[in-house]
């Protein structure tokens, strides 16, 4: 009897560890849609401004054009001190530009922010 209990009780562990594992896998592919989608309004907002990532990448002050693509592919994350430049540059308000960034990089600190200030509380 022992052994049939401790049979169950590592099919179950095992079960757990696998659902944790498909919880993160899920996590992270919603996360790398959120960051792309993100990616694809930079990208539609460039053209729309007639920027190349060369020019973008002047526009705003980064050294290489190659930072301008991964951001637009949601692989990159924008350097500190650059948010307001790529905002104006792309013809955005810097506050929008900061929550679309935020939504997509930082999803959990987004959904803080915008439920505090859903309640009127201060950020």
């Amino acid at each position: 009897m022992g052994e049939i209990v401790s049979i169950h009780i590592a099919q179950l562990k095992a079960a757990r560890h696998e659902t944790a594992d498909n919880v993160a896998r899920e996590r992270m592919s919603a996360l790398r849609e959120r960051r792309a989608a993100w990616g694809r309004t930079i990208r539609q907002r460039r053209v729309e401004r007639g920027f190349t990532t060369r020019t973008l990448a002047d526009a705003v002050g980064i050294a290489t054009p190659t930072l301008v693509s991964a951001i637009e592919s949601g692989r990159g994350r924008l350097p500190e001190g650059v948010l307001t430049g790529w905002a104006l540059a792309l013809g955005m308000e810097p506050s929008d530009f900061a929550a679309g960034y935020l939504a997509a990089f930082e999803p959990d600190a987004f959904a803080a922010l915008r439920q505090s200030h859903e309640e009127g509380r201060p950020a």
